[in-house]
């Protein structure tokens, strides 16, 4: 910004001088004379006015540098960080697109090894580690490397998914016994012996309940059975108010 401030004060300066040495009579004698004449008064102050023309100038460079400075951004330099965003914009798309393109294989190889354990005779072993297991988070450590010495390399994520599969399989299995030693007709007697079964708690199985409801190809709506399930609940009850009432 000195150099700014010296180009935009010192030229002006130049000039004007040339410019009054021109006009000036004294031109041919020299600079020297021209000072100590009564034409120094002249030149001064012309001097100070061009001066004091060129520091607005400086004022507004000033401002203009210090703003693009609190910026990070500078006149100069902002063709080239637009260069460099592009560069980092590509090189992250670049990345992107081969961690997509990993993930894609990988999840690939996931499910050609799944459908290979859960058509083979190994899918036992994690039947049975489901089955001796009911802790919240048990160690799978031991079945990885079992799994891994029959040919099937999981990652840990890989063999949650599988065990979580498992756990769910085994508790539809354990809930549909429930319904199956009763002659059930209809929706209301299949309502009938969930809420027998879980009482109060039964919002914990409605998804296996609708699940099973399904598949037995029971009429319902899905978005109505909350209000067929509480009426049942009203008239459950109510039959017991009646018994009540005549055993008092």
């Amino acid at each position: 910004m000195g150099i700014i401030f010296l180009i935009l004060w010192i030229g002006p300066c130049s000039i004007g001088t040339i410019n009054l040495l021109t006009e000036s009579d004294n031109y041919d004698r020299g600079l020297s004379y021209l000072i100590g004449s009564a034409e120094t008064s002249k030149l001064t102050n012309r001097l100070i006015g061009i001066g004091i023309i060129a520091f607005f100038p400086f004022i507004f460079f000033a401002s203009l540098y210090y703003e693009q400075k609190k910026r990070g951004e500078f006149l100069f330099k902002r063709q080239s960080r637009k260069k460099d965003n592009r560069k980092e914009e590509a090189l992250r798309k670049k990345y992107q697109k081969e961690w997509e393109k990993r993930k894609k294989e990988r999840r690939k190889i996931f499910e050609r090894n799944k459908m290979m354990l859960e058509s083979g005779p190994h899918k036992k072993l994690v039947e049975r580690f489901v089955a001796t297991n009911r802790s919240a988070w048990p160690n799978t450590d031991k079945l990885k490397q079992l799994l891994q010495s029959k040919g099937f390399d999981f990652k840990y994520t890989e063999l949650d998914s599988i065990i979580n599969e498992e756990k769910q399989r085994q508790e539809y299995e354990k809930f549909k016994r429930t319904f199956e030693d009763d002659d059930l007709n209809d929706l209301r007697d299949y309502i009938v012996i969930f809420l027998d079964s879980y009482g109060e708690h039964y919002g914990e199985q409605i998804d296996f309940f609708i699940r099973l409801l399904k598949e037995q190809k029971i009429d319902f709506n899905k978005d109505e059975i909350e209000n067929h399930i509480q009426n049942i609940i009203k008239e459950i009850e109510l039959e017991k108010y009646e018994k009540q009432l005549f055993h008092l």
